[in-house]
C-alpha cells in the first residue's frame, strides 16, 4: 500500500512533474522554432527533489542557529536583569518559532517527494567534516617569499 502524500508534498511533486511536459500547456517553443519536447530523465527529477531537500534542510539549520543564538542572548539579558533586552529578544524568538515550524513542514514535504521519486529511499544530509586536514605549507611559503 502506498502512503498518500500530504497536500504540500503533492503540490511540490506536481511542480517537479511539470518538467515532464506531458501537458500541452507546458510545451514551449524551442530555439530552432519547433515545439517538440525533449524528455527529461528520471535522474533529473530526482535531482530536483534532492536539491529541495538540501535547501529546506539548510533553512532549518539556519533558523535553529538563529533561535539558539537568540536564546543565549536572552539568557545574558536575564542574568543582567535587562528587562528591555528580555522583551525585545523574547518578541524576536516568538517570531522565529513559527518560522521554524513552517520550515519543518516544508522539509517534511520535500522528504516525502524525494522518497516518492526514488521508490522509498530516504534523503540524508551529508555529514560535515569535523576537522580540517592540517597541511604544512612552510616549504611553499619559503618558495614564494
Amino acid at each position: 500500500m502506498t502512503k498518500k502524500l500530504s497536500k504540500l508534498a503533492q503540490l511540490k511533486l506536481d511542480v517537479i512533474n511539470y518538467h515532464l511536459h506531458n501537458d500541452e500547456s507546458t510545451h514551449r517553443n524551442n530555439i530552432d522554432g519547433t515545439t517538440e519536447q525533449a524528455q527529461v530523465n528520471e535522474r533529473f527529477l530526482v535531482g530536483l527533489a534532492r536539491d529541495a531537500c538540501y535547501t529546506s534542510h539548510n533553512s532549518i539549520t539556519f533558523k535553529k542557529k538563529q533561535i539558539a543564538d537568540s536564546l543565549a542572548e536572552y539568557d545574558i539579558a536575564t542574568e543582567n536583569k535587562n528587562i528591555y533586552d528580555q522583551e525585545r529578544i523574547g518578541r524576536w524568538i516568538s517570531r522565529l518559532t513559527p518560522e521554524l515550524d513552517e520550515l519543518t513542514v516544508r522539509h517534511d514535504a520535500d522528504l516525502e517527494v524525494f522518497a516518492k521519486l526514488t521508490g522509498g529511499e530516504q534523503w540524508q544530509a551529508k555529514a560535515q567534516p569535523t576537522s580540517a586536514k592540517v597541511v604544512d605549507f612552510s616549504n611553499l611559503r619559503k618558495r614564494v617569499a
